[in-house]
């Protein structure tokens, strides 16, 4: 494993809001090692035909910078001839967006014109966007297609996901965002988000493996925000400061943020405790000093904001008349 893919997997380890699983997989072709924005698959040999493979995918926000202006300006997109982009795409790709809010309108017109479909024929952007529908091969390549056209490097990844079901083939897509490297996004389900049941392969799968689950993955995305019923990761993250009124208070005061799908976040309040790159929505906080609650209340976080909650010593002084 390469030492900046063994950094990244002890970064997913102590980051909250990762979503993991494992797998024992069998096959004459085996998944790879990949270290993407959102998305870490590290694997371990056991054989030239068999792997054990662990995927972390990581709920905190992408955090692209840059304007699209540059984008444009820095990449030339490899299309086919003649290739053109939708009119109505093209009226929302203006040169003031940033970055990940333009490629973010391409994944937003996929989601709204490419019906997912088991559709014989050619899978090739050019057919699939002009048919309206394709499999899941075809929707990434379609959305790969658009995002070169609007400026962006982007690829399809080729994969299999775990299923209830079984084991089926399967296709999504990486974009580079600014600062924010390779972002991948399964188009057939949200936008920038995959799930610990997507394993990549470094080529097309011809033949499915054969995949033991060793330890499940909670294919839950109940912590993102939504579009139009998707899931979406989000640019910007919150930040929240907790604080003591005045200093005051106790020692050991400890805040505690409890959001959707588990995620857990604690911090010491000397006097003041910070949390950064929350996902907007609702998180509970309680704080607390040696399990007593001083504290406890529902917050609703908005994007790319900063909010503060302040522990009043009228608070404290209530919490120690009702334990007393």
């Amino acid at each position: 494993m390469r030492w900046w893919l063994g950094a990244i997997v002890l970064l997913v380890a102590a980051v909250g809001g990762a979503q993991e699983a494992t797998y024992l997989v069998r096959g004459d072709q085996l998944p790879t090692a990949v270290a993407e924005n959102g998305y870490v698959q590290s694997v371990t040999s056991r054989s030239p035909q068999e792997t054990l493979v662990r995927v972390a995918t990581i709920r905190v926000p992408v955090g692209s910078e840059g304007s699209y202006a540059r984008v444009r300006r820095s990449n030339v997109p490899e299309l086919p001839d003649g290739f053109e982009t939708p009119s109505q795409l093209r009226s929302k790709l203006r040169p003031g967006l940033d970055a990940w809010e333009a490629a973010t309108e391409v994944l937003k017109w996929v989601a709204v014109n490419l019906k997912l479909a088991d559709s014989g024929g050619a899978q090739d952007a050019e057919t699939v966007l002009r048919r309206g529908h394709g499999r899941c091969s075809g929707i990434a390549n379609a959305t790969t297609a658009l995002l070169l056209a609007a400026g962006f490097e982007a690829r399809t990844v080729s994969g299999v996901l775990v299923t209830k079901d079984g084991v089926v083939p399967h296709r999504w897509v990486a974009c580079r965002l600014p600062k924010a490297g390779w972002v991948p996004t399964d188009p057939t389900l949200g936008l920038w988000t995959l799930t610990p049941n997507h394993l990549a392969f470094a080529d097309t799968v011809t033949a499915v493996p054969h995949v033991e689950i060793v330890e499940p993955g909670r294919d839950s995305l109940e912590s993102l925000p939504r579009w139009k019923g998707r899931p979406i990761r989000p640019n910007a993250g919150s930040t929240l400061v907790c604080r003591l009124a005045a200093g005051e208070g106790p020692d050991r005061a400890t805040a505690i943020l409890y959001g959707a799908g588990g995620d857990v976040r604690r911090a010491m309040l000397q006097p003041e405790g910070r949390f950064e790159q929350l996902l907007p929505g609702w998180w509970r906080l309680v704080v607390e000093v040696d399990g007593t609650v001083l504290e406890e209340r529902q917050l609703r976080l908005q994007p790319a904001q900063l909010h503060t909650f302040t522990v009043t010593p009228a608070r404290l002084e209530q919490r120690s008349e009702v334990g007393s």
